[in-house]
């Protein structure tokens, strides 16, 4: 029996498309050994289905904005810690489970064993890889690849089928939520080794080089700083101050933030320097819209009933 490739995909517009093409194509060659699904949140009308063999569509593209349940990410300096779910203002975990769950049972349906899971827009150097991941599928249940510092990567990860409970079988909206909850930085790296290793099974680490040795992993979306993530709105601990968090590790912006009829403007150019900025106060906070380079990239909403949760997981605490 082959393995399976599962190719996660988000293509919206032809930037993403072209990337999902390319990977198609690439993976060609280890057709003998391994079949294609493409599991995908958009619609691809114009793909070529001769680079595949199975392709399922779930236009359930749920994103989530609750604060405790975005990814969590925190700064720390020798005078204050920031957490913020907003670097990130939301999350597309529930609409990945999704896919994984569908794989689970599309897998166990069709009769394979072995599946590898790889994001569309993978950094794939050598496709001998995928001969090497099954290699140590044959002793362990799950194969993913791990920085030195103990950081799991998602891009690409492996299992074999059996020795799952009947529940991942079945797609469960609230529990994946509630798994969301408690995490502490209810990110996918941290949660798919927890999903993955249940029942005793067990893991094997590759390390994060042989996934690529170039370090450039994917190809899309990296989640690095290069559009000014890191400026983010939090709420001083011990009060009710709002204040705007903004770290640079390079670039050069000019940003706008609009909290209600307080508006402040700030270029920011210097490499590796944090600004914080105060904003107005969360009692009288209804949205925060924060604008980079003349482009709206945040609107975040903070009503009355979400002030508390904003306040619980966006804060600044000094020391």
């Amino acid at each position: 029996m082959k393995d399976l490739i599962t190719v996660f995909t988000y293509c919206p517009d032809n930037e993403r498309k072209n990337v999902l093409r390319g990977l198609l194509s690439q993976l060609n060659v280890v057709r003998d050994k391994f079949d294609i699904l493409v599991v995908s949140h958009s619609q691809i009308p114009d793909l070529c289905y001769d680079n595949l063999d199975y392709f399922y569509y779930d236009k359930n593209n749920k994103l989530l904005y609750d604060f405790d349940l975005n990814n969590n990410f925190w700064f720390k300096s020798e005078s204050f810690y920031v957490n913020s779910t907003t670097v990130y203002p939301k999350s597309t975990h529930l609409a990945i489970y999704n896919l994984l769950y569908y794989t689970f049972n599309f897998a166990k349906h069709k009769g394979y064993n072995k599946v590898h899971c790889i994001e569309y827009d993978i950094n794939l150097t050598d496709v001998k890889l995928f001969d090497l991941v099954s290699s140590r599928l044959d002793g362990a249940n799950t194969v993913m690849f791990k920085r030195e510092d103990g950081w799991i990567f998602g891009t690409y990860f492996a299992f074999t089928i059996d020795n799952f409970s009947d529940e991942y079988f079945l797609y469960d909206e609230e529990k994946i939520l509630n798994t969301l909850r408690n995490s502490d930085s209810r990110m996918t790296e941290n949660i798919t080794p927890l999903i993955l290793t249940s029942n005793n099974r067990t893991i094997h680490f590759e390390p994060l080089s042989v996934l690529d040795p170039t370090g450039i992993y994917q190809k899309i979306d990296m989640h690095s700083n290069d559009k000014l993530n890191w400026c983010v709105p939090v709420c001083d601990k011990d009060s009710d101050t709002m204040y705007l968090f903004i770290y640079n590790n390079g670039g050069e912006y000019k940003v706008d933030c609009i909290n209600g009829e307080k508006h402040n403007q700030v270029n920011i150019k210097d490499k590796g320097v944090w600004s914080l900025i105060p904003i107005g106060n969360l009692s009288s906070t209804d949205e925060i819209v924060i604008i980079i380079n003349n482009v709206i990239e945040k609107k975040i909403k903070i009503i009355e009933e979400n002030k508390q949760n904003f306040k619980k997981h966006n804060f600044i605490e000094f020391k």
